[in-house]
């Protein structure tokens, strides 16, 4: 059985999803390799280990993630480049993760969801196996004591509305046949290392897809440093489901 990580990225008309894909076997080594990588960007430029990575943040110079002010003002563009790619080397370093992203000209998410998941169950099927996705999203208030009973099934309530067209997607497979398990398993991001090392990949492969697609996204401007970052995750694409890793669907 495989864990698939998913989180979006993307702009405007035109959207995509990338799935970190790992085996059960697998996952504890996948974690070692990333937690090495995070070491490493906590000794090199004082970025906590827990802290949040967010790519589009990380790679424009938003906010202030490392421990002190004088490692922030140290912390320049170039520098969070490299954080990124370092990042993305350690992941690569895992042997049995698999890539797959799937993107098309549409700003509804849910659009592309169910193509994600029509590849993740033909993908799954040739390989006799069975998948778990954990989505990026909301999965409940993080402090149900300090914001009171009332707010907290309010937060709830709107967690389980917001994860309505994933839900659906999974259960219109076919009961009896279906690779891909459960309903979605929505994640928050502060809290799973694996949501946020997808975030890292996805944000590299739409970069990627927009310098091979720039009419999609006419107003942006895709970073090289990106597109080869996504590159070192070439041995792990997952193969027969597009070009470089990328499937794109009709909107």
């Amino acid at each position: 059985m495989y864990f698939c990580y998913v989180d979006d990225s993307g702009a405007d008309q035109g959207r995509t999803l990338t799935g970190l894909l790992v085996p059960e076997e697998g996952w504890s080594d996948l974690l070692h390799h990333w937690l090495e990588g995070r070491r490493k960007l906590e000794r090199e430029w004082g970025v906590p280990k827990n802290a949040e990575l967010h790519a589009v943040h990380l790679v424009k110079g938003r906010g202030r993630p490392c421990a002190t002010e004088e490692q922030n003002s140290r912390f320049t563009r170039a520098a969070r480049i490299a954080a990124h790619d370092l990042m993305i080397r350690h992941l690569a370093l895992c042997e049995s993760v698999r890539v797959l992203t799937v993107a098309g000209a549409t700003a509804r998410i849910a659009t592309v969801y169910r193509s994600f998941v029509l590849h993740l169950e033909a993908w799954a099927l040739a390989q006799d196996t069975r998948v778990l996705i954990m989505f990026d999203g909301q999965s409940g208030p993080d402090e149900a004591e300090q914001i009171g009973q009332e707010r907290a099934q309010e937060v709830w309530k709107q967690a389980i509305r917001g994860a309505k067209p994933y839900r659906d997607t999974h259960r219109s497979l076919p009961l009896y046949t279906r690779r891909v398990l459960e309903d979605p398993v929505m994640q928050d991001s502060r809290y799973s290392q694996f949501i946020q090392a997808a975030d890292m990949v996805g944000y590299a492969a739409f970069h990627h897809l927009m310098l091979g697609r720039p009419e999609v996204w006419p107003q942006q401007k895709p970073l090289g440093p990106m597109s080869k970052a996504y590159r070192r995750l070439a041995g792990h694409w997952l193969p027969g489901h597009g070009a470089d890793g990328i499937v794109w669907v009709d909107g």
